[in-house]
């Protein structure tokens, strides 16, 4: 007990030690004087703006008109003398008494302003006050009988220029917390205290860097950043032990050296991934889709989720062309409490489906070492999953029924390998039956892939004739039975007469259209999905899964049938989007789990190759890395940015 308190009060001087660092690293970014200019006619100024109408553009610029109140804020600038620039215009239809603004702020006392006509710049100094500027905007209003919105002033943008130098005290406190936190996290993960005190004076560092060259869009992440770190100590320790005994529930059990280095990798992807979507400027382009759709469970409007309704006309881009089709609503049951008390469905909806990603790396893990029985593997497979472009390419677009589909399957594949020993058992069936309805729910195309995978699966193992595996076979076709049971009493009968009457009706005409057709077809060719892989995979990448994809069949200490029907998704799946529907790749997405194990079964080849091979690995792995980075950036900060 003694040694152990003498360690810990180590650590806490480390702790106090690299929370100095952090306020001298706020303090230092403080000595370039803050500045930052907030373009009011893009996305990027969202965070920062209320009381705004909506983005407009003409020949010259993009611009925002105010309502009668307005507010913009500066996080980080402030602490000293500051100088405001405002380039506005007070248009007023002939008639209408010219523009007045008045411009308040804590420090000051209310600013009235006439604007001119057209377009100008207006300059005002504000006195030392907190490091967070907030200005208030109050203006008198017109409206046009073209256009009844209550219109202030056009405002093109506002730059906030700090004159001199201010002790930046919440940034101070905000390093200072991040230091401290993600110290201490680097020590819960086993990391030694020089090691990890290392690591966080480099993050300080960067920090103050980036605070002192790009003020605002910084200062407003830090104290989420810190906040995301206190999130991962309360959640590590529950995980943990979930996860232990899951693993070991399913027959499996982490060394603790390599329980610690998945733990390191998941995360280290949490932070980069749910870091990404929960900074400010991040715009993910399905929200305008799927919020709609969770607010209607809020308005009690449910049932137009699980029947055919507008939000099931699918239209041409996906299902089966057929008009409606099954729109699982297991994620608007979700996300909908999270509105309930009061936080953001999008930003509440982006965390979710992200922690969904990241958490895939456990079930990678998982089935690693079932699969193939090393732990090592297990973990370098949950690191490859990572390092697939893809996932970040679905976090920037949203997807997330699709995605939370592809974990509901990643779920449904644990319990089956988890039985693998004991397919004869009664639990095994209801475990089987209640993980494939899981699958099911969570999203019907995707699903329906699980599904196709398991069946050929069971198929497999029944003409093998062996006892167990005739039993694993019934089990499977059994639950999987039971499970569309569930779903189909839930919301699939609903969809009986529209499956009928449009689907496969459309379905037979797209196939004797495909027979008959000379012209080139519209639908998605394997050159589009090929090059749709390259970009998202990369040659490495592919080069990796394939030669994974070969040595997968001999390494493999079960299941063989189970790895073939996985593949198979791909192959049968891929047909139906040339021929029948484009399911926008949707095949591809099921694959990604399996592609991490094979990427890792080939690097671990690569491995024993000698100085050659070890070469190579380390090589591909920074290629990978850094094109990971360069995708991120793309994806979640500026892909989906419109205007």
């Amino acid at each position: 007990m003694r040694q152990r308190l003498r360690h810990l009060s180590h650590d806490v001087w480390f702790i106090i030690g690299v929370m100095l660092v952090g306020m001298v690293c706020a303090g230092l970014a403080g000595l370039i004087s803050p500045a930052g200019l907030i373009d009011i006619g893009t996305t990027y100024a969202q965070p920062y703006i209320e009381g705004f109408h909506g983005l407009e553009r003409n020949q010259r610029f993009s611009y925002s008109f105010t309502k009668d109140e307005a507010r913009v804020s500066f996080p980080g600038i402030g602490s000293s003398w500051t100088t405001l620039i405002i380039r506005a215009s007070g248009y007023r239809p002939e008639g209408v008494s010219s523009a007045e603004l008045v411009i308040d702020t804590q420090e000051i006392e209310p600013i009235k302003v006439s604007l001119r006509s057209d377009i100008a710049r207006y300059y005002i100094l504000l006195p030392p006050g907190d490091d967070d500027l907030t200005i208030y905007l109050t203006s008198s209003t017109f409206t046009t009988p073209n256009d009844p919105r209550q219109l202030g002033v056009v405002i093109d943008w506002i730059a906030a220029y700090q004159l001199e130098y201010g002790w930046p005290f919440w940034q101070a406190i905000h390093l200072a917390l991040i230091g401290g936190l993600g110290y201490w996290l680097l020590r819960r993960l086993a990391v030694e205290r020089a090691l990890a005190s290392v690591i966080v004076v480099t993050v300080l560092i960067t920090l103050g860097g980036l605070l002192a060259a790009f003020r605002i869009w910084w200062a407003i992440f830090t104290p989420m950043l810190w906040g995301l770190l206190l999130g991962f100590h309360v959640c590590l320790g529950p995980l943990r032990s979930f996860t232990r005994f899951a693993f070991a529930r399913g027959g499996e059990t982490l060394p603790q050296w390599h329980e610690m280095w998945l733990w390191r990798i998941v995360l280290l992807a949490a932070l980069i991934k749910i870091g990404g979507v929960i900074y400010p400027q991040t715009i993910v382009y399905d929200e305008r889709w799927h919020v709609p759709r969770t607010q209607l469970v809020l308005d009690g409007r449910f049932m137009e989720l699980v029947v055919p309704s507008r939000v099931t006309l699918l239209g041409e881009t996906v299902g089966f062309e057929g008009g409606h089709f099954p729109y699982s609503p297991l994620w608007y049951l979700i996300t909908a409490p999270f509105g309930l008390i009061g936080i953001d469905l999008g930003l509440a909806s982006n965390v979710l489906n992200t922690a969904l990603d990241v958490s895939r790396s456990l079930f990678i893990a998982y089935i690693a070492l079932r699969l193939f029985g090393r732990p090592g593997l297990a973990v370098a497979a949950a690191g490859c999953y990572h390092l697939l472009l893809i996932p970040y390419f679905l976090i920037s677009w949203g997807n997330w029924p699709t995605q939370l589909g592809l974990w509901g399957t990643l779920v449904l594949i644990a319990v089956v390998l988890a039985y693998d020993d004991q397919p004869g058992e009664r639990r095994a069936l209801w475990g089987v039956a209640a993980a494939a309805a899981l699958a099911m729910l969570t999203y019907t195309v995707v699903g329906i892939m699980a599904f196709t995978m398991m069946g050929i699966y069971a198929l497999f193992e029944l003409i093998r004739r062996e006892t167990k595996a005739i039993q694993r076979g019934k089990l499977l076709l059994l639950g999987l039975a039971i499970a569309e049971g569930i779903a189909f009493v839930t919301y699939h009968v609903w969809y009986v007469p529209v499956i009928v009457t449009e689907t496969l009706p459309a379905i037979s005409s797209a196939l004797s259209q495909r027979v008959v057709r000379a012209e080139a077809s519209p639908l998605p060719t394997p050159a589009i999905d090929g090059a749709y892989m390259l970009n998202h995979l990369t040659w490495p990448g592919i080069v990796l899964i394939v030669g994974g994809a070969i040595l997968a069949w001999s390494a493999a200490r079960r299941a063989h049938g189970l790895l073939f029907g996985w593949w198979a998704v791909l192959v049968l799946y891929s047909l139906v989007s040339w021929n029948i529907a484009d399911m926008i790749l949707k095949q591809v997405f099921f694959m990604l789990p399996l592609a991490a194990l094979c990427m890792a079964l080939a690097l671990e080849w690569l491995w024993k190759q000698w100085w050659i091979g070890r070469t190579a690995v380390v090589l591909t792995l920074v290629y990978l890395a850094l094109r990971v980075a360069d995708r991120w950036y793309e994806y979640i900060m500026v892909k989906r940015h419109i205007g």
